[in-house]
């Protein structure tokens, strides 16, 4: 918990200085690129985490990793937080700050989990339920589970819309059961 309210604490001075500087998408860019770079290299992940690594060296490798890749104001932050021995929060501060711009935007998500992959003209559906339920400025984050057998289940904030065969299939079930 402690690492969370620090990485909370890092993301909301980052948005701060970002808002300050006119730089927030490219800090918001920056910060996905981290967290996909950290996500993608095992590598990466133990070295921010070694304790053996100077934090000098640390500094010189994610500088050239990136190098021309990210803002100023990214590549000063992660020096800064890795100067101070707190590298191994980076990949915390980076969803942190996803979720401050998400916040600072007004941007909902609205969470769809189908057994296939959506088309554009599904996620446009989507949307305009999401905009039925009082769900504005959203967006789609699409996760596949092929045990949900068809339909979808969709989550908003709080609120779950389960139309998927199996939750169907599941409540059939139920029913034969009682009677």
């Amino acid at each position: 918990m402690r690492g969370s309210l620090a990485a909370k604490r890092y993301a909301k001075s980052l948005l701060t200085l970002a808002l300050e500087q006119g730089s927030v998408d490219a800090v918001h860019a920056d910060m996905l690129l981290l967290n996909q770079a950290v996500t993608d290299s095992k590598e990466l992940k133990a070295l921010l985490s070694s304790p053996i690594v100077k934090a000098e060296k640390k500094i010189a490798i994610l500088a050239e990793i990136f190098k021309g890749k990210v803002s100023e104001l990214s590549d000063k932050f992660i020096a800064m937080v890795t100067g101070k021995g707190r590298e191994a929060l980076l990949p915390s501060i980076a969803m942190a700050y996803e979720e401050a711009y998400r916040i600072h935007k007004n941007i909902s998500t609205v969470e769809v989990t189908s057994a296939i992959a959506l088309s554009e003209e599904q996620k446009k559906k989507i949307l305009e339920i999401a905009a039925k339920q009082g769900v504005k400025n959203a967006e789609v984050i699409e996760k596949v589970d092929p045990s949900l057998i068809g339909g979808f289940v969709m989550r908003m904030g709080d609120r779950q819309i389960d139309a998927s065969i199996s939750n169907r299939i599941n409540t059939l079930k139920q029913e034969l059961i009682k009677n």
